[in-house]
């Protein structure tokens, strides 16, 4: 039986693509995840940001168990993305982000750099761990971050 994530993953709408990905590196684990996101396939027609944060984000990011956070070079600059890193820290639920292929270089959103629980590279074996409650700090190669803030504590 296939161990099961249920989580939202914030992404900008053009990184899409990295969703079917990720679902399909921890498919070879035997992991499947159940994702709450927002998407492409799944798009919603409202107009209002008030409305889209309390009735469409607010509700998948609550009803997940995680927050996974893909980091590519535009995901810094992303006030949803943003938006919804600062709600599940809130909430306190765990955030991790994960870099996207291609991403080397880049930054990574000023809210995942205060509050995330790990930042691992697009390696299923990674990915797994910090799903798992591994805290562990990677740069997009995969190499070890310089020393981070604290963590976050959970009650």
């Amino acid at each position: 039986m296939s161990e099961i994530h249920n989580v939202f993953i914030s992404h900008r709408h053009e990184d899409d693509y990295h969703i079917a990905g990720f679902k399909g590196l921890l498919k070879g684990r035997d992991v499947a995840v159940r994702d709450r996101s927002i998407t492409s396939d799944r798009p919603n027609q409202a107009n209002s940001p008030d409305y889209i944060r309390s009735q469409i984000l607010a509700p998948g990011i609550r009803g997940a168990g995680k927050l996974v956070v893909i980091i590519t070079p535009d995901t810094r600059n992303h006030d949803w993305v943003a938006w919804e890193i600062e709600y599940a820290n809130k909430l306190g639920k765990p955030i991790i982000g994960v870099w996207a292929p291609g991403s080397a270089g880049c930054e990574v959103p000023e809210p995942l750099e205060r509050y995330a629980d790990a930042i691992v590279g697009w390696n299923s074996e990674r990915i797994l761990a910090a799903l798992n409650g591994e805290q562990q700090f990677e740069d997009s190669n995969g190499e070890p971050r310089p020393a981070q803030p604290l963590n976050r504590i959970g009650c």
